[in-house]
This record gives C-alpha cells, structure tokens and sequence, in this order.
C-alpha cells in the first residue's frame, strides 16, 4: 500500500539518510518533497497533501509541534524524529504516537511505517491522538491524559480517572474510577515505566498498578492487602509494602 510522504527536518544529512532508508527498506512510501522550517512545511503539505510526514521535533523558527498547530484538523500520519528529549518523548508515548530516535534504525522505521499502513483509513483515530498530543504538552501531573484505543476509535483517559492498571499476560486491562475497563496491546512494564515519575502510581505487585489516590484502606500486618473505592482487593508483595507505606504517609 503507496504512502505519499514528505520529510522535514533542518539538517540536509538526516533527509538524505531518512530518504535512503526509505527507499532501501519501505518502498511503499513516496517521497514527495522535503521541508526545512515550520513555514516550508506548512505551504509544503497544503500543495502535495501528503498521507504522512517524518518531523522533526528540533527545529530552528519553530518545533515540529507549532506546525501541528496550524491545522485545525490533521489530514495526515506523523512520525516524529528526534534526538533525545524527555518531555517531548513523555507526550508522545502518552499519546500512542510513534516516533524514531536519531539515528534511525531499520527496524524501527519499519515497524513505524507499517503501523501507518495498518491505520490508513482511520481519520478519526489519527485526529484525536495528535489533539491529545497538543493537550499533553501543555499539562503536567495528573491532568495529561493517556491514549488508549476502543474498538476503532480512541478513548483519552485522564490520569485523575485511572484507578489501577492489571496485567493479562501480555496485555494490560485499565480500570477507571467510573469502572470503566479497557484493553491495552502495550503490556503492564511499558505503562509501569511511563509513569515513574508521577508518585500517584505504584506497582502493588507483579500484576497491579494502583492510583494511590483510589485506595479507601488497608491493612498493616501481613499480608498487607489495600481496598480500592471500588471494592477491589488487592495484595501489596514483600518487595513493595516498605515503599507503598512511605508513599501513603506523604501527604497528597
């Protein structure tokens, strides 16, 4: 399946090395043209209308995030490439958006590409990824929201929402306040590693991860077991009572 593309990006080096890649090892995309700016960009995809662009997030005169907000709606798939940058990469993940780390290996281009394919006809799904992107980068703490997909469409859950997080093999089920369930591909390590850095949440165990904020009570002997608002039980392992007390001693 033909995908129509345009590369933007400041440094001539990583188009030319992007474009080769592409044409080595994912032929079905097209590059149509190449942009080094914001404003190049912009006029770049309202003449070619391209299905997808490769941006780059560090640019001069404007990240590749002031381009998404030009349009109003996004008729096209983004692949951001960048180099290392935390923040950026936090919202990105949050979002369910793919992005290639500089430099680009073949095999992540690949799989990138192919997500593009698969989701080609999914307007919809696209949208509103790249609107929770935007939200996102302009929240912090709890009030960024975490992308999940709901049958052909996208469900943006706020992290106040989420109550806990339970592994099914390699799949997660996510649990809202207002039991809600919703099935996740990414398995319970990858969400557990996103969320290091907000202290609401902490793997119980193995198996659960809690939004500390939903626990009603729990015991303090052993086992040591927390009751969730919603009636849910659940066992805080050895490895992680010492942690879970200290975390509920802090003050919200």
């Amino acid at each position: 399946m033909e995908i129509k593309a345009i590369l933007i990006d400041d440094e001539a080096d990583s188009r030319s090395v992007l474009g080769k890649l592409l044409a080595s090892f994912c032929p079905d995309v097209k590059i149509l043209g190449e942009a080094t700016n914001v404003e190049q960009a912009y006029e770049k995809i309202n003449e070619l209308k391209p299905e997808l662009i490769f941006l780059d997030i560090q640019m001069p005169g404007g990240d590749g995030f002031s381009l998404l907000k030009k349009f109003k709606e996004i008729p096209f798939d983004v692949i951001f490439v960048t180099s290392y940058d935390q923040y950026a990469i936090e919202a990105i993940k949050f979002s369910a958006l793919d992005y290639l780390m500089k430099p680009v290996e073949v095999s992540d281009l690949q799989t990138a590409v192919k997500k593009v394919q698969e989701k080609k006809a999914k307007k919809e799904l696209r949208n509103q990824q790249l609107q929770n992107l935007t939200h996102n980068l302009e929240s912090s703490g709890l009030e960024k929201r975490l992308t999940v997909h709901y049958g052909d469409s996208v469900k943006l859950l706020s992290l106040a929402d989420i109550a806990y997080f339970e592994a099914e093999r390699n799949y997660t089920n996510i649990f809202t306040t207002k039991k809600e369930k919703f099935n996740s591909s990414k398995n319970l390590g990858e969400y557990a590693e996103m969320l290091e850095p907000y202290t609401e949440f902490l793997r119980v165990n193995k198996g659960c991860l809690v939004n500390i904020n939903s626990i009603n009570s729990y015991s303090k002997g052993e086992p040591c077991i927390i009751t969730l608002n919603g009636g849910q039980t659940f066992e805080i392992s050895r490895r992680k009572k010492q942690e879970f007390l200290e975390r509920m001693k802090k003050p919200a």
